[in-house]
């Protein structure tokens, strides 16, 4: 099963693991960062590869950043590693319940193509779906 390690400003991601863990209790292939301002940048990238090194279990890590462009995010980049680490950015509550109940399994690649049109899927402008204009799921 492909690691998940959720990188955010402050303690967005660390909230979102809260509730997935609420939903899905048993959710051992994540964890989180929160990348604090006052840290500096190398303080802040260490704590990055202490949670890859703690979950990593040789089949692939995604490191999902809360924004592309912003600071977790392009501190995330140092760490790709084709076939070892990939980086999505903009992760949602859809796409980390999914990544939590997870069973099929997929290589790091088919994963990450997979959890971002998932994540994508999932939003929506709820009065398009209520008036049947499109379909959801």
């Amino acid at each position: 099963m492909v690691a998940i390690v959720l990188v955010s400003h402050n303690s967005i991601g660390k909230a979102m693991l809260a509730a997935t863990k609420k939903i899905i209790p048993e959710c051992k292939n994540i964890t989180e960062v929160s990348i604090e301002s006052d840290l500096p940048p190398e303080a802040n990238k260490a704590k990055i590869l202490e949670a890859i090194n703690a979950i990593d279990n040789g089949t692939g890590i995604i490191l999902l950043a809360d924004m592309f462009g912003g600071t977790p995010s392009n501190m995330c980049l140092p760490f790709l590693s084709k076939g070892k680490v990939e980086v999505i950015s903009g992760f949602n509550l859809p796409m980390l319940i999914k990544l939590a109940g997870f069973s099929e399994e997929k290589n790091l690649q088919e994963m990450t193509e997979y959890i971002k049109t998932y994540g994508q899927k999932n939003i929506v402008i709820a009065s398009e779906v209520l008036e049947g204009k499109i379909e959801y799921r």
